[in-house]
């Protein structure tokens, strides 16, 4: 998360700001990087269009993510059999 965070190019973004909020953003995306990558961008491109360049825990929280369209493209584990 730290290196997603070193590639954003806001001006106004608090370096550690994901760092601190890893918890959430786990909670969040289920631990997917598909997920996560899908929400950082997200929020980077809605901090340039609103000219705050600063991704904070309320923006995330703003962000839809389709969770029904990753679990889709993830096939279903078989039962175990006993």
């Amino acid at each position: 998360m730290r290196a997603m965070e070193d590639l954003l190019r806001l001006r106004a973004h608090r370096p550690g700001t994901l760092v601190k909020h890893a918890a959430y953003l786990h909670a969040r995306t289920g631990g997917r990087i598909g997920s996560l990558s899908h929400l950082i961008r997200e929020a980077a491109l809605i901090a340039l269009i609103e000219g705050t360049e600063r991704i904070t825990k309320q923006l995330l929280s703003e962000v839809e993510l389709n969770a029904a369209a990753e679990a889709q493209a993830r096939p279903a584990r078989p039962a175990r059999r006993k």
